[in-house]
């Protein structure tokens, strides 16, 4: 297959004639954030402990465009808690990285033709990419361990998510990450509570659909991964309804940006990204 390389401004965008999908976290973040602070604690929608109350998706608006629909909202235990839930309908949907090599803004990455982009993988301090990432069959960063976390991978049409002792064919597109906050089997992947918050981005399957989410949340707030296991398995509309979910980037790194015609709620990430993972209209 031949790849199509465009370079400008510092921005690398990477494009195949096929397919291709994304997805996970960086340096800046890895995924870590500090405690809530003590105002969240005495919150009323907080628990005495700190912790938030339940989290439930609380729908403000919805969107649609061909292959695309978006749903944005906040966590009805913490108003300064975003959402928004990208499905992906992959026969209308084509997913391309967009690389920073030296950093950027997410808004200053989305192609002319795409209707979002969300932010990708973990990432060095130099904006290397931290994990396996590959675009249009070419490698752009190779493969760390493969004993934990998992693999989005795309081949045409063809996706998986799950941990790479799964991955039984040649994907054209690779983003390795970690944790698999959700099991392919549907159980979490998550068994204890590190009491670490941050905003969250994952990508996802809910039924047969792909989706990118993204919990938008000031900093050193957010959930923890137990609490993104738990919500994100929950179906719909007490969760998110995942059947498997892999965390991407998360913290100050954690966000997604409209095309204008989406009139949608932008979430700019608060730091710059090395990539971004490009949603356009076939």
């Amino acid at each position: 297959m031949r790849a199509r390389f465009v370079a400008a401004a510092g921005l690398l965008l990477v494009a195949c004639t096929r397919s291709r999908g994304e997805a996970p976290a960086t340096k800046a973040e890895a995924p870590a954030a500090s405690r809530p602070s003590s105002s969240a604690a005495s919150s009323p929608s907080a628990a005495s402990d700190g912790r938030p109350g339940r989290l439930e998706p609380l729908l403000r608006a919805e969107q649609r465009a061909a292959g695309l629909h978006v749903r944005s909202g906040t966590l009805d235990a913490r108003a300064s808690w975003g959402f928004s839930d990208l499905g992906v309908d992959l026969s209308q949907i084509r997913l391309d990285i967009v690389r920073a090599e030296r950093g950027a803004a997410l808004a200053d990455l989305l192609p002319p033709r795409a209707l979002a982009i969300v932010n990708g993988g973990y990432f060095e301090a130099d904006f290397r990419p931290s994990t396996w990432l590959k675009q249009g069959g070419v490698e752009l960063a190779r493969k760390t361990s493969t004993a934990k976390g998992g693999v989005f991978a795309l081949a045409g049409r063809q996706a998986y998510l799950g941990p790479f002792s799964g991955l039984d064919f040649e994907p054209e597109l690779a983003v390795q990450s970690f944790p698999l906050i959700v099991e392919p089997d549907g159980s979490s992947g998550i068994h204890s509570d590190d009491g670490r918050r941050a905003a969250r981005t994952v990508v996802c399957w809910v039924g047969d659909e792909l989706h990118f989410i993204v919990i938008a949340a000031p900093r050193g707030e957010g959930p923890t991964l137990f609490e993104s296991a738990e919500l994100l398995r929950q179906a719909w509309p007490a969760g998110f309804g995942c059947r498997a979910a892999l965390n991407l980037d998360g913290g100050p790194s954690s966000g997604v940006w409209f095309a204008p015609s989406m009139d949608a709620k932008q979430r700019p990430p608060f730091a710059l990204v090395a990539y971004g993972i490009a949603l356009t209209p076939r």
